[in-house]
């Protein structure tokens, strides 16, 4: 339940119909979701919490290029960005290399703008 629904952003009438749904009666569903409404802040701050305790950004490197040259003659001239990521992952670090065409990006880009808003509205 709380993960899914920390993860879905659910209002406390969305967990409680959740609720009836899985069979629980009227009254234990208006229960836990008054429950949901009164810690649903702190629950989402406690989880972003252990999301960037267990996988912290330590490093990060890009770079953009242009495909010059392709067997497939619509990629040529596409745009694209190569990312170069250090994650620590408890004790240990991970290197990650992700490539992202520009509409992936941009989309990419528009997530991490939207964590950063809602992290500020928690702090």
């Amino acid at each position: 339940c709380c993960p899914g629904a920390l993860k879905r952003s659910l209002t406390a009438e969305q967990v409680r119909a959740d609720f009836i749904t899985l069979g629980l009666s009227e009254e234990k569903a208006t229960y836990f979701a008054e429950k949901w409404k009164q810690n649903a802040p702190s629950l989402a701050r406690w989880a972003i919490g252990q999301t960037l305790m267990i996988n912290q950004l330590i490093d990060m490197e890009w770079t953009f290029g242009v495909t010059s040259g392709s067997s497939e003659l619509e990629k040529v001239g596409s745009i694209f960005l190569q990312l170069k990521l250090v994650v620590k992952k408890g004790n240990q670090t991970e290197h990650l290399h992700l490539e992202l065409t520009l509409p992936q990006f941009y989309n990419f880009l528009h997530e991490m703008e939207r964590v950063r808003a809602s992290m500020e509205c928690l702090s």
